[in-house]
């Protein structure tokens, strides 16, 4: 399941990547807001890494003006591995070595053909698995727990 939300700036954005996810025939959940209205980012990006924290190979789109504040909320809910992204070869070196599972998406600053490229490059790509990078991740859970 791929749980989706936006803010007021990137709510065109996030009804232009749903259109693109349905035709591709992804599971969708869209958690707001249903029209462009003022929507605090930080509720958005929780309803969002709640779902995909509770869901194991579930992921979550952000969209925001910026990105950085739903990645900032986002990243406070454990399990969470979001990173702002603004191009195809970074979504997929979040993937490949962070192993983000929430992608924010800044629409102040990319256009709607380059985000829908930034997502299908951020879904097709996997974890990479090498030590260093399985290692770094467990470093970051480990700080997550407090140890």
């Amino acid at each position: 399941m791929i749980y989706i939300a936006s803010d007021q700036s990137g709510f065109e954005m996030k009804e232009g990547i749903k259109e693109y996810l349905a035709l591709r025939g992804y599971k969708l959940k869209d958690l707001g807001p249903e029209k462009k209205e003022r929507q605090p980012y930080p509720e958005c990006a929780r309803a969002v890494a709640e779902h995909v924290a509770e869901e194991l190979n579930s992921r979550g789109i952000l969209v925001s003006g910026t990105g950085a504040g739903m990645a900032i909320a986002a990243n406070k809910i454990k399990k969470i591995h979001a990173s702002v992204v603004w191009s195809e070869e970074l979504a997929e070196k979040t993937r490949m070595e962070d192993n983000s599972n929430v992608l924010c998406l800044p629409s102040n600053f990319i256009a709607l053909e380059l985000a829908k490229n930034i997502v299908g490059t951020w879904l097709s790509t996997s974890f990479s698995g090498i030590d260093y990078f399985v290692e770094c991740n467990k470093m970051i859970s480990d700080i997550e727990n407090g140890k």
